[in-house]
C-alpha cells in the first residue's frame, strides 16, 4: 500500500511539474540546413543583400556563436522563417529572444527582429508586411536605442521609452516578456534594461487622463520668471558694428568707374566690435509660478485590453548603410525560464569573446603597420630609382586592409 501511495504521489508530482515547464515554440539556432527554412524575399529583389552563415571574425561560444550575417552595404535584408505551428499568445507569458553582434560599424541600420501573424507570404515579406512585434537594437550615429513595437488592433504602437543600445561589436542577449497581466519587460544579457506596464508605456487609443479643457489660465498669471531690467541701458561706447571700411585699402589705378560702378572699399573686422547689447535680467516681482492644467478623467478612455497574438513567422527585415551584423540565437517561448536558461550560455562566453576580439584586433594592427612600412619602402625606393617600383601592390593590399 506504502509502495502504490508512493507512486502515484511521485507521478503526481511528474505531472506538476510537466504541466509548470514553459513551452518553446520556435529555436532557431542556424545549422547547415537553416536555408530550408528561412525563406528569400522577392521584396525589393534589386536591392537586398545576402545573409551567409557564419561564427564571424571573432566569437565566445562555438556552438552558440552560429548565426547569419549580413553582407552587401547600403542594402536591404528580408527573410522569414514559418513556426511549424502558430503560437497563440493567449493567458501566457511571451518570450522573444536572440543574439545579435554588430561586427561592422553599421554606420545606420537596424539589428531587430520582427514577428508576422500566421498566414503571411514569405515570398513577399518586407518593410509593408503588417507585423505582430518588432523588437531589438536601432543604431545610427550616437542615437543608438532599443525598439519594441507592438500591434495594438491592427496597428504598430511605439513604445514611450528608448534605452541605449550597446555599441562595442561584442555579442549581446535581447529579450523581451509580455505578461498576460499587461506588464512587461525587457533584458540585455540578462540584466533587466525596462519594465512597466502595456498602458502606460504605449498611447494605445486615448489616454486614461487628459488635461481639464475647462481650465484656462488667468489673464494675470505671469509665468516669467526673470525680465528685463527696466533701469538697464546699453552704455554709451558700446558698438555693434562687426564690420566697417577698411581705411587702408586703396582704390586700383585701373579701376573705371563707368564699367565698373563706384569704388567701395572692402569691410574688416572692427576692433572696437563687442557684439550685440542685451539689458541684464532681474527676477520678476510678478512671477506667478508654473502654470499647471489641472488633469481630469478621459471620457474616451478605454481599459487597454491586449488581444493574444497568434505568431505564424518569425523573420529578418532591416536597412543596413554597413553590413555585417550576425542574427543568432532566436527563440520563441512562453518562460522566461527556459529563455535565460540559452542566454546564460551565451553570456557566460562573452569574456571568452572580448579576448578574442582584443587579439584579432592586435593582428590587423600588426598587419597594418607591415603594410605602411613596406609602402615608405617602396616610396623611398622609388624616388632613388626614379621608376615605379612594387608599391602599387602594397598599396592595394593597404586597401584591403
Amino acid at each position: 500500500m506504502t509502495t502504490r501511495v508512493s507512486i502515484v504521489f511521485l507521478l503526481l508530482l511528474h505531472s506538476l511539474f510537466l504541466s509548470s515547464m514553459g513551452k518553446v515554440h520556435f529555436l532557431e539556432e542556424f545549422g547547415p540546413d537553416w536555408e530550408s527554412r528561412w525563406i528569400k524575399s522577392d521584396w525589393r529583389t534589386n536591392q537586398q543583400g545576402t545573409l551567409i552563415r557564419t561564427k564571424g571574425l571573432w566569437y565566445g561560444d562555438d556552438e552558440m556563436s552560429y548565426g547569419v550575417q549580413t553582407r552587401g552595404n547600403r542594402k536591404y535584408f528580408a527573410r522569414s522563417a514559418r513556426l511549424e505551428s502558430p503560437f497563440v499568445t493567449a493567458g501566457v507569458p511571451f518570450v522573444l529572444q536572440y543574439s545579435v553582434k554588430f561586427e561592422e560599424d553599421i554606420e545606420c541600420g537596424g539589428g531587430y527582429i520582427k514577428l508576422v501573424k500566421e498566414g503571411f507570404d514569405p515570398k513577399s515579406f518586407g518593410g509593408e508586411t503588417p507585423m505582430l512585434a518588432m523588437f531589438g537594437p536601432d543604431l545610427c550615429g550616437k542615437n543608438n536605442k532599443v525598439h519594441l513595437i507592438l500591434d495594438y488592433k491592427g496597428t504598430g504602437y511605439l513604445w514611450k521609452k528608448q534605452p541605449m543600445a550597446p555599441n562595442d561589436r561584442l555579442t549581446h542577449v535581447y529579450t523581451m516578456v509580455l505578461y498576460p497581466n499587461s506588464t512587461y519587460a525587457v533584458y540585455v544579457d540578462m540584466k533587466l534594461l525596462e519594465n512597466g506596464t502595456l498602458e502606460q508605456d504605449w498611447e494605445f487609443g486615448a489616454p486614461k487622463y487628459i488635461n481639464d479643457p475647462s481650465e484656462k489660465k488667468p489673464e494675470d498669471w505671469d509665468d516669467r520668471m526673470y525680465i528685463e531690467d527696466p533701469n538697464s541701458k546699453k552704455p554709451a561706447d558700446w558698438v555693434e558694428e562687426e564690420l566697417v571700411d577698411d581705411t587702408k585699402a586703396k582704390k586700383p589705378q585701373d579701376w573705371n568707374d563707368a564699367k565698373e560702378g563706384q569704388w567701395q572699399p572692402p569691410k574688416t573686422k572692427n576692433p572696437k566690435y563687442k557684439g550685440p547689447w542685451t539689458p541684464s535680467k532681474v527676477y520678476n516681482p510678478k512671477y506667478s509660478g508654473v502654470w499647471k492644467l489641472k488633469v481630469v478623467p478621459n471620457p474616451d478612455y478605454k481599459l487597454v485590453e491586449m488581444e493574444p497574438y497568434k505568431i505564424g513567422g518569425v523573420g529578418v527585415d532591416v536597412w543596413q548603410t554597413r553590413a555585417g551584423t550576425i542574427f543568432g540565437n532566436i527563440m520563441l517561448a512562453d518562460s522566461l525560464e527556459d529563455a535565460f536558461s540559452r542566454a546564460k550560455l551565451i553570456v557566460a562566453s562573452q569574456d571568452k569573446e572580448r579576448e578574442f576580439k582584443k587579439e584579432y584586433d592586435r593582428d590587423m594592427e600588426q598587419k597594418a603597420n607591415e603594410v605602411r612600412k613596406r609602402l615608405d619602402k617602396a616610396d623611398q625606393l622609388e624616388r632613388e630609382a626614379g621608376e615605379p617600383t612594387e608599391e602599387a601592390e602594397a598599396r592595394q593590399e593597404k586597401e584591403e586592409l
